[in-house]
């Protein structure tokens, strides 16, 4: 609870917080290698120093808070990629090698966030995406592992569609740690700014998911070029009263299994976070492309 409490005081001072960057776009710089179907998954118990090393380069640069490397390690992600006997033990790795960081490093508080992401974009469509119990059942028992390895928080990311959406953040609160919601938009063939599944807006997809929870939203996952839009989008009809906004955003694109880096300077991405920050935005990092320059460049800026 302390880290939650380092968070919440820094926001109550009127400062930013700095999240980390991305993880699998890391490890793969890294020449860690990406599997097919579950993309980053596997490093956990792969190449787990190289995972370790991610995470306290993000807290040298300044992060408050560090995302372990959970998001493709859902069920319906592992499944395909015949790795579901490890889901436990993958989870609870995942936490554990962000713990260790925190514990070498010489920095003072940070934060963990486990991620839960209720998308099929690491894996393709998965035949057979189980009913309503069961799908609710498996993003229950991620929860757990994640908040009894350790985590101080939930992020749910990359929140595409409403279905899944809804039950990642269901079973994400009743693990009684603060959830933190995080959309995802890109444009549809008209040009207009949607949630990833092009089947509803963002509004449409606040609406019905801030009414299940969530004390904090983002835009994440979603291209710097299109993030001022969402984000003054999610300004618009996010509760006030449910929690501060952030925005971490990617540079590049899939093609599965590997990311298409476009890079973007730590000074233009730094620039362009200036930008949101202006409009709102307390909570600022980075996704897909963005790495520890980037984050040292916004702590050196505005943290």
């Amino acid at each position: 609870m302390k880290n939650i409490e380092f968070l919440m005081k820094k926001l109550e001072e009127g400062q930013i917080l700095l999240l980390d960057g991305a993880t699998g776009t890391e490890l793969e710089k890294r020449g860690v290698p990406m599997h097919s179907k579950a993309w980053s998954a596997e490093a956990v118990v792969t190449h787990p120093a190289e995972v370790q090393a991610v995470h306290r380069e993000y807290i040298d640069a300044g992060a408050d808070l560090i995302t372990v490397n959970s998001f493709s390690l859902a069920k319906h992600m592992l499944i395909p990629a015949g790795l579901a006997e490890q889901f436990r033990r993958m989870n609870s790795e995942a936490v554990k090698l962000a713990v260790r960081a925190r514990e070498e490093s010489a920095a003072g508080q940070v934060a963990i966030a486990g991620s839960i992401a209720p998308t099929t974009f690491g894996s393709g469509i998965l035949p057979g995406y189980p009913h309503r119990p069961e799908a609710l059942s498996w993003y229950v028992e991620q929860a757990e592992v994640l908040a009894e390895a350790g985590a101080d928080i939930l992020i749910i990311e990359m929140i595409e569609d409403l279905e899944k959406g809804s039950l990642a953040v269901q079973a994400a609160r009743a693990t009684g740690l603060p959830v933190w919601l995080g959309f995802s938009c890109r444009r549809n063939a008209a040009g207009e700014l949607m949630l990833w599944d092009l089947r509803h807006t963002l509004t449409e997809g606040v609406a019905a998911i801030s009414r299940i929870g969530g004390s904090a939203a983002f835009v994440m996952h979603t291209d710097v070029s299109e993030a001022t839009e969402a984000f003054a989008e999610l300004k618009a009809c996010w509760p006030v009263s449910s929690g501060p906004l952030g925005i971490y955003a990617h540079s590049g694109f899939f093609v599965m299994p590997h990311w298409q880096f476009t890079d973007i300077s730590p000074a233009d991405y730094a620039l362009a976070a200036g930008g949101w920050i202006d409009m709102g935005a307390r909570i600022i990092g980075g996704c897909c492309g963005i790495g520890p320059a980037h984050i040292r460049e916004l702590k050196k800026r505005y943290c």
